[in-house]
């Protein structure tokens, strides 16, 4: 067993800042949360495209 079973009600973001000795990591606010949720879908959008253009090269 190992230390870190101990910590698993830590977010692994907290426990990452600690081991660095970074501060730890804030909240988004609203406007940042917009913008990171519309950067996820912006991604998943290009997966997406590319996946269909492979399929399309395979048909």
């Amino acid at each position: 067993m190992t230390d870190d079973a101990d910590t698993t009600d830590v977010p692994p973001s907290r426990r990452l800042a600690a081991l660095l000795g970074l501060p730890e990591p804030k909240p988004f606010d609203d406007v940042q949360e917009r913008a990171y949720q519309q950067w996820l879908a912006d991604g998943d959008a290009q997966v997406e495209e590319i996946l269909a253009r492979r399929r399309r090269r395979a048909a």
